[in-house]
């Protein structure tokens, strides 16, 4: 099954580099034995779309489609995209290790700069954030030398850090789902963070049937220009 749809039972505890979700799947209207016998529809990857066969336009040559806007405002072909960003704290033979500050602040109002608005106390993004593009979302630092730290007579000389943060990047925003702080082979510390955007239909996107009829959407046109039928019925997909 290569359609967008549901994955798995646990595709909302999950932390997966990349992951496609339908918004609105539905169950198919019409279904063969081979459906029923794979149990193919427990997890459904498609949506009911009523579809005219007809020509319309120079924008649906070939295999074009032409989208109706009105369906694509009420959710149809609707997903959420979510994405995985890590970030692991290290630590050195000479006792240093990286570290992860809280928000910078602005001196008068007191208040997070705006590249550490999301940041919690602990500067991770705390989830249910909305990041837009170069927001910081692990304010992290790490030594100028992990060498053994040179002997002063006062003491062990202390390390200078530099900071490295992870920002987002991205045209669109996004939204912090969840966020697993846990640790990995190494003994350091592990940080997996899930983002997770809305994607509606756009020009060039494809769309298939079960039998592999497929097509590229060449227009997105308004309801009151689509064709309908006789009851006042237009259709999703032209």
């Amino acid at each position: 099954k290569q359609a967008m749809g549901s994955i798995a039972y646990n595709q909302q505890t999950r932390i997966d580099t990349i992951m496609y979700l339908l918004v609105y799947p539905q169950a198919p209207l019409v279904k063969s034995k081979t459906i029923d016998l794979i149990q193919f529809d427990k997890l459904p990857a498609g949506q009911n779309a009523s579809v005219a066969v007809m020509s319309y336009s120079g924008y649906d040559i070939e295999d074009a489609l032409i989208l109706n806007k009105a369906s694509l405002d009420r959710g149809f072909g609707r997903c959420l995209v979510y994405r995985k960003q890590t970030c692991s704290l290290k630590r050195y033979a000479n006792q240093t290790f990286d570290r992860i500050l809280g928000p910078s602040r602005e001196a008068d109002t007191g208040k997070p700069i705006w590249r550490h608005a999301v940041l919690d106390q602990d500067g991770i993004c705390a989830p249910g954030e909305r990041i837009l593009n170069k927001q910081i979302i692990v304010n992290k630092s790490v030594p100028l030398t992990t060498q053994s730290l040179q002997q002063t007579p006062g003491g062990m000389k202390q390390a200078g850090y530099k900071d490295t943060p992870i920002s987002y990047k991205g045209p669109t925003e996004s939204c912090m789902e969840r966020v697993l702080i846990t640790s990995n082979t190494e003994e350091s510390y592990l940080i997996k963070m899930l983002l997770r955007s809305t994607r509606r239909p756009e020009l060039g996107d494809k769309f298939s049937s079960r039998h592999g009829q497929k097509g590229v959407c060449g227009m997105i046109a308004n309801q009151e220009d689509m064709p309908f039928n006789d009851s006042g019925i237009c259709p999703d997909i032209v």
